[in-house]
């Protein structure tokens, strides 16, 4: 992983936050207890200094902080390392090398531990360690250095290793209840909250020539299947008719379980006529494939229907896209089910009925 990848934090908005409290709280410490500070080297000039430094860094980090992105990986690599150089400066200009100057190399520490991935947080570990033995070591005698050093490093090592694991383990739970959230248990199939945003993106680009196309479709009669055979042999046709689609599908397209027997597949970049085709395609796949059941000597075979509808052609928005797909699934059922029925050939239908 190189050192821009493990220096972008987990949550960016979050990060963000975690950036402009901690140089908050470093501004505020550093101005309220600047008074009470020793009176050695011109005390309120160096407090001046020291507040002044801190409340400037604090301004600029959470400026940039507003307006990090995920692309700008450079923006997220620098500015927690600029964090680190300014408090070593700041430390060296006001010669100050007492614990309250030192404490503030913990501050990166939290952000790497809290935010980044285990390489981050090895990186601004290692930084606010550098920048610790900087401060001591030119302002201090060697031994007095290398105890503040030694206690200093062992509390950043401790808060950083202690952090990392916490932050590790909740990622990884956070990483499983998403996908949980994102993949249906039985099928496989993305859910409708990963068909949604995918369907958001693609309609971005549906006013291009070919649009995004949608079909919805469900098994006919399944209810009478699940009477007839059982729930686990519903379940069985439901994950053999999921496999069957994706297997018919591109890599680009998304297939989805919206609930029950009830799929969807988004086809972004495909007109009208080659979604129909497809979609055909799929109602004599399904047709001819032969569904094996446990306990069933007989294969069994079922039929679907298929509503089409297209964008911009029939919508111009996801909620009426699904409308409109959602209309014409309806159509196919009414009018005999184990078909194809498209929302534009529909409204065409009516446009054309006559008016009594």
């Amino acid at each position: 992983m190189s050192l821009l990848n493990c220096m972008l934090p987990r949550r960016h908005r979050s990060a963000a936050r975690t950036v402009s409290v901690l140089c908050a709280v470093a501004a505020a410490v550093s101005v309220v207890f600047a008074p009470f500070q020793p009176t050695q080297h011109q005390a309120g000039a160096s407090a001046m200094l020291v507040g002044g430094g801190v409340i400037v860094l604090v301004i600029a980090l959470a400026v940039l902080a507003r307006y990090f992105q995920e692309a700008n990986r450079i923006a997220w690599t620098v500015g927690p390392l600029l964090a680190v150089a300014a408090i070593a400066v700041v430390d060296l200009l006001t010669n100050d090398a007492t614990v309250s100057a030192q404490i503030f190399f913990v501050f990166p520490v939290l952000y790497g531990a809290s935010q980044l991935p285990v390489g981050g947080s090895v990186v601004m570990t290692t930084a606010s360690l550098i920048g610790e033995v900087v401060v001591v070591a030119s302002q201090l005698s060697f031994e007095d250095a290398l105890v503040d050093a030694g206690y200093v490093a062992a509390a950043l090592v401790t808060t950083a290793v202690l952090l990392t694991v916490s932050s590790e383990r909740q990622a990884r739970l956070v990483a499983r209840l998403e996908q949980m959230a994102a993949v249906d248990p039985l099928t496989g199939l993305v859910t409708r909250r990963v068909l949604d945003e995918a369907a958001t993106s693609a309609l971005s680009g549906a006013a291009s020539d070919e649009g995004t196309s949608l079909i919805l479709l469900d098994v006919d009669e399944f209810k009478g299947i699940n009477d007839r055979y059982g729930h686990p042999a519903g379940d069985a046709v439901l994950v053999g008719l999921a496999e069957l689609i994706v297997e018919l599908t591109r890599p680009v397209d998304v297939v989805c379980r919206l609930g029950g027997d009830e799929i969807a597949v988004l086809l972004p970049g495909c007109p009208t006529h080659v979604a129909k085709h497809r979609a055909e395609d799929l109602l004599t796949s399904v047709r001819a494939h032969e569904f094996r059941l446990e306990g069933e000597d007989v294969p069994l075979r079922v039929s679907i229907s298929l509503g089409l509808a297209h964008a911009p052609t029939d919508a111009d928005d996801l909620v009426s896209l699904y409308s409109a797909a959602d209309g014409a699934l309806y159509e196919a059922k009414r009018a005999g089910r184990g078909r194809v029925a498209v929302a534009a050939e529909r409204a065409a239908t009516d446009d054309d009925a006559p008016v009594h």
